[in-house]
Parts: C-alpha cells; structure tokens; sequence
C-alpha cells in the first residue's frame, strides 16, 4: 500500500532548502515568508495526522516546528507591516519632497535590520537548528501503519473537518479576533493537508483546498491588521516627533477599519 511517509519527508527538505534561501538572501521578505510557511506547512500536516501518531512523538515535533517559526515572527510582521504601509502611502500620496513618508519608511527599515540581525545571530541559528535536528530525529522513527487504508482514512477526515470548518465560518464573527485567528489556522491546516495529501484523495482535495484557503485568506487580512494595529500603535506611542506620530497613527487608523469596519474615520 502507498506510503504517506515521503511527503513528510519531502516537507522537510523543502524547509532545509528554504533556510538555505533564507540566509543567503535574508533581506528578501519572500524568504522570510517562505521559510515560516514550509515550517508551518510541516506541522500542519503532523496535525492533521495527529491521531495516528504516538502523542509523545507528535508533542515534540509540533513544539520544535512551533519555536522554529515563532523565531521568524517578528521579522514577518515587520516585514508586513512595511507592505500594508506602503500600500496606505500609494493611496494617499504626498507630493512634498519633505514628506513623513519617507522619515516613516526609514525608520521601519532601521527596525527590520535591527530584527534580522537577531535572527541572524548564532544563538538564534542554533536554537533553530536544534529544532530542526529534533524533527529529524522523530521523523526518522516513525513508522505509519501500513496496513492502514489511507486514501479512505485521509478523505474521511478531510471531509469531517471541511463540514466543520465551514459551520464554524459561516457563524463567524468577523471582529472577534482570538475566533478570526482561530479559525484562519485551521484553514491552513485543512488546506496543507488538502494540497499535500491530494494523492490520496483524488478530486474531493480540490473543492477542499479552494474552500479552506478562501476562509484562510479571508482571515488573514484580518488578523494582519490587527498585528499591524498593535505595532503601529506602540512605535507611536515611543515617537516624540507630531507629525510622525500623527502619520502612524492614520496608518494605525486604517487597519483598524479592517478588523473594526464600524470605527469611525479620522483621517479625512
């Protein structure tokens, strides 16, 4: 019968090549962003297994592959927050040469290096390369019943948790961030396992991974600028300059109009 175990290690790699990327060129955001998603993808396809592994294997794989990308985090967040800015910047531009703007987007520059270099230190590298060693390790150990029948085992859970999903969307409330956040990390379980176990499940992993990643992209946007919101108010809340604290504010503002639709403008 057909292993599951090749895909595992195939992610695996993939996440061995990624931080190779990644150090090569870690001024790159794609790198960055990369690499946290061939982590993430990792540990939510051990997820979505999770019943069928021993709990103390699945345990340690999953807390190694959660410190592993929470080691990235704020150099993701940094690096959307320079994306959501420069797009308030395209929508409200300035024609001043001596505009906030570009003080703004130095100062977020200075941070990313600053945050990089962290990441980029020895401590740092070490800690997530030991992360990466452990799952090796437990990797190398696991032995998947082979005379389970996966196709059928895999299509049944895909098609248990996209019902639930769903349900669980549908009675969303948008602006209820810890469910938002909830909910968009479940999509991306549901469609890592959607897209790499697809061998396994024929046609109904399609219908499954366009629905989970419309809920995951749709929650994203969300939860993106609730971070964004938090960082932009707490770098306002440190600038003694008034006009910069004003610009980070409005940006601060706009954000919030994304996860709090009812907030009034004041930006006008």
């Amino acid at each position: 019968m057909k292993s599951i175990m090749p895909i595992f290690q195939r992610q695996f790699q993939q996440i061995q090549i990624e931080r190779t990327h990644f150090l090569n060129n870690p001024y790159d955001p794609e790198r960055t962003h990369a690499l946290r998603v061939s982590l993430r993808t990792l540990r939510g396809l051990f997820k979505f297994l999770k019943r069928q592994l021993p709990a103390t294997s699945f345990a340690t794989i999953d807390q190694n592959l959660s410190q592993a990308a929470k080691l990235l985090g704020p150099l993701r967040e940094i690096d959307v927050l320079i994306e959501k800015s420069s797009q308030y910047a395209l929508k409200y531009p300035s024609t001043d040469t001596s505009s906030n703007y570009y003080q703004l987007f130095k100062m977020f520059h200075q941070q990313r290096q600053q945050i990089m270099e962290q990441v980029l230190t020895t401590t740092t590298q070490t800690t997530l390369k030991n992360c990466l060693i452990t799952v090796k390790q437990q990797l190398a150990q696991l032995k998947f019943q082979t005379e389970l029948n996966w196709s059928k085992l895999l299509t049944q859970q895909l098609k248990k948790r996209q019902k639930k999903i769903i349900k669980a969307y549908r009675h969303l409330d948008l602006t209820d961030y810890p469910q938002v956040h909830q909910i968009r990390k479940k999509a991306k379980t549901l469609r890592y396992s959607a897209t790499y176990f697809a061998d396994f499940i024929s046609q109904a992993a399609i219908k499954t991974q366009a629905a989970a990643e419309k809920i995951q992209d749709t929650c994203g946007v969300i939860t993106d600028a609730h971070v964004n919101y938090g960082l932009l108010q707490d770098l306002a809340a440190k600038i003694t300059d008034p006009q910069q604290k004003d610009l980070l504010l409005k940006i601060a503002h706009e954000q919030e109009k994304i996860y709090q639709p009812t907030a009034k403008s004041t930006d006008k």
